[in-house]
């Protein structure tokens, strides 16, 4: 489908003040997900803000330009209740909106963690100036999303674990026309003994009276090895980002490597659906020296601005990269900007 790409420009965004504190100590922006509306930016940080702001906000973009210097953070409680976001989908018609938290701590004996267990939606009619997001609930009297993660966690056992996976962590979600796509980054006993994935799980949707429908029909359409497919990348890549494009229906997909003991890298695929049940995906090659396109952050979440224009927001923890020379501070994020061909 593609010819290959080049990365056209790197930069940072400045997600909030510089020298921003809370409790003492300074906030650091990991933003994890983006999408755009045609005129704004929307970005998701996986840590809370301090104050009455959501860890959810916009920057004006034009489609050449981006304004880093005005971020603008709403408020609304169910955005300042739910913590540690992933990523956005935006459906076909982009008429709504989604914005997935990761799921992956819930405590028995507590409600303390259940704002990590979220599905949020909303009507992108208003955006950006009003906006009721919504929780996703398939149970009456729940404040979160918490028996979708229950249905998540059966859609994901295994051998070892018949009942449900105890632990698992999601990065990607898109939307079609029909489904929803949960993509899967770690799955296991827990926090600290799992393996990384590049796993999907789809369920069908629908909206009735601007009210998200899911069926009971989840299912695991793609578990790939990324080692078997292309031996020569870094080990322990796993899934960050999955997208669906309307126009050329397919997906694109980011994973990325990170660890102590190695650096962040990232690759751009794209996949159609029978492509990923087929628990395949295709690289996307630097055009110019026909190797794989390589991001040396750890690129988080992804947006089509353009035709044949994709920007890569970067999540890279607290550490402190180089772009353009220029060393990362607490309260950025680095950006790419990748243009492609197709035939």
């Amino acid at each position: 489908m593609t010819k290959g790409a080049v990365i056209t420009e790197e930069h940072f965004i400045d997600c909030f003040a510089d020298g921003l504190q809370a409790d003492g100590r300074e906030v650091w922006c990991e933003a994890s997900a983006v999408f755009y509306d045609g005129a704004h930016l929307y970005f998701a940080n996986d840590k809370d803000m301090p104050g009455v702001d959501a860890s959810v906000f916009y920057i004006p973009y034009d489609g050449k330009k981006i304004y880093p210097d005005k971020p603008v953070y709403f408020s609304q409680p169910a955005l300042k209740s739910s913590h540690k976001y992933e990523d956005f989908a935006l459906t076909p018609d982009r008429k709504h909106v989604f914005l997935t938290t990761g799921f992956d701590r819930i405590k028995s004996d507590s409600h303390e963690w259940d704002g990590y267990n979220s599905l949020l939606y909303w009507s992108s009619d208003k955006l950006p100036n009003s906006f009721s997001p919504k929780n996703t609930k398939l149970a009456q009297n729940e404040n979160f999303s918490l028996t979708l993660r229950k249905a998540l966690s059966k859609a994901l056992r295994s051998s070892q674990f018949p009942e449900g996976m105890p632990y698992f962590k999601v990065e990607g979600l898109a939307a079609t026309d029909t489904k929803l796509y949960f993509g899967i980054r770690e799955e296991g006993k827990k926090f600290d003994d799992f393996a990384y994935k590049v796993k999907l799980v789809s369920v069908p949707y629908r909206f009735a009276l601007d009210s998200l429908i899911l069926s009971e029909d989840f299912q695991v359409i793609s578990d790939i090895n990324i080692a078997t497919m292309h031996p020569g990348l870094p080990p322990n890549l796993a899934l960050s980002s999955i997208e669906y494009d309307r126009a050329r229906k397919v997906f694109w997909l980011l994973t990325s490597s990170e660890g102590e003991n190695q650096a962040n890298s990232a690759y751009l695929w794209w996949a159609t659906e029978a492509d990923l049940k087929a628990n395949k995906m295709n690289i996307v090659n630097d055009r110019l020296t026909k190797l794989p396109l390589t991001f040396t952050n750890k690129a988080e979440d992804l947006a089509l601005v353009a035709k044949n224009r994709l920007f890569i927001i970067h999540d890279d923890d607290r550490s402190k990269p180089k772009v353009g020379g220029v060393i990362r501070k607490p309260h950025q994020a680095a950006y790419s900007i990748v243009e492609f061909m197709t035939p």
